[in-house]
This record gives C-alpha cells, sequence and structure tokens, in this order.
C-alpha cells in the first residue's frame, strides 16, 4: 500500500513538473526585457539631473528610499525561506504567501522603488515603478495559468482568499520548522546583493555628478 501511495505521488510530483516546465511567452522575455529596461534607466539616472536635488522633501523621500531597498531585501529573504524548494511542488499558502499571491515580486517592487528614490528623482521612480508593474502582471498573469494547471482545486480557492500583487492585511507567520534548499537560499542571497550593489551605484552617481565627473546631459523632476 505504501508503494502505490509512493507511485501515485511520484506520479503527481512528475506531472506538476512538466507542467510547471512549460513557460508562456510573457516569462521566457522577462529576462531579457527586464535588463533591456534596467539599461534604460541607468542611462537616464546616470545623465538626467533631478530639478529638486538636495530639497529637504527630497532628501525625505530619499531616507525612504533605504528603508524600501532594506524591505525589499528582507521580504525576498523571506519568501526564499518559505518557498526555496517547493516552488513547482506545492502551493504555498500560509506564512508569507497569505500576504500577497506573488510576495517575491512584491518585495522586489518595494526595492525597486526604494532605489529609484534614492536618486531623488519622481519622474524616474514613476516610470520605473510603471514599466514594472506592466511587465511582470503580463508575467504573473501567465504563472498563474500555470499554477492553475498544476493544482486545479487548491489554487482557485487560495486566488478568492488571497490577493495577487497588494497586500491586504497582515500575514500569518505562526512560529514553524521550514525545511530549505541551502543551495537555492544562497543563489537568493546573491540575487539580493544586486540591491545592496545598487545603493553603492546611485550614491557613486551622485557624487560624481556633483564634482563634474559625469555630465547632466538633462533636467527633469
Amino acid at each position: 500500500m505504501n508503494q502505490f501511495a509512493s507511485k501515485v505521488a511520484t506520479t503527481e510530483s512528475s506531472n506538476r513538473a512538466s507542467k510547471a516546465s512549460a513557460k508562456g511567452k510573457a516569462e521566457l522575455i522577462r529576462k531579457p526585457l527586464s535588463a533591456l529596461v534596467a539599461a534604460g534607466l541607468i542611462f537616464l539616472m546616470v545623465f538626467g539631473h533631478p530639478q529638486w536635488f538636495g530639497t529637504w522633501p527630497m532628501e525625505i523621500l530619499r531616507l525612504f528610499g533605504f528603508l524600501c531597498v532594506f524591505a525589499g531585501v528582507l521580504g525576498r529573504i523571506l519568501c526564499t525561506l518559505y518557498i526555496g524548494g517547493r516552488k513547482n511542488r506545492e502551493l504555498y499558502q500560509s506564512g508569507i504567501y497569505s500576504f500577497c499571491r506573488n510576495p517575491l515580486y512584491f518585495f522586489s517592487f518595494v526595492g525597486l522603488t526604494g532605489i529609484c528614490l534614492l536618486t531623488q528623482s519622481l519622474a524616474l521612480t514613476l516610470l520605473a515603478c510603471s514599466l514594472f508593474l506592466i511587465l511582470y502582471n503580463r508575467v504573473i498573469v501567465s504563472e498563474e495559468h500555470k499554477l492553475l494547471r498544476m493544482f486545479p482545486i487548491e489554487f482557485p480557492i487560495y486566488q478568492k482568499n488571497v490577493p495577487r500583487f497588494w497586500p491586504c492585511g497582515r500575514p500569518q507567520l505562526p512560529s514553524q520548522v521550514l525545511s530549505v534548499d541551502t543551495g537555492i537560499f544562497i543563489r537568493s542571497l546573491t540575487e539580493v546583493l544586486w540591491f545592496l550593489a545598487s545603493i553603492i551605484f546611485v550614491e557613486f552617481t551622485i557624487h560624481a555628478r556633483a564634482i563634474g565627473l559625469i555630465p547632466s546631459l538633462f533636467s527633469w523632476f
């Protein structure tokens, strides 16, 4: 009986893995398109001078930006602790995944917002956030179609009870023991290092522009 149950579980796991391997168009172009958008935003950040740079409202936003970056980093690490090694094998619905259905993307959005606020450019922040939401909305929809095929019973219930992207209410974070794939966790740590490296890059760019190493090609808000 145990052998039969084991075979059934193995078959279900293999079926889910095959369904998970079929990526939609939005998922396939996500990384190259993200890289292209990032390159454009970096150009605007480096050579554009914010008109309100250095004013006290912008300094407050800059401090808020630091908080957003660190919140994004901690949020992404927490997501990996919950889902690391279990993605596409089970539908995780507790912990940070009771906060919203896509907390990894949400905290990436928070981190990106923080990085843009460090530049003290409202125009860059609005542009970057808008492009992120447009691009990743298509990715999320594509991934949800895949999850619906993999978990036809559980996912509609989860979809009904938990918001897609914008959190609603407080997450349920009960005390529990989690098993984590160390390889995935370490890779996640290297990914969040990009957020911290971005802080250094933004600060270097600001000082380089101030001493004339980098020219200001245009001015914007």
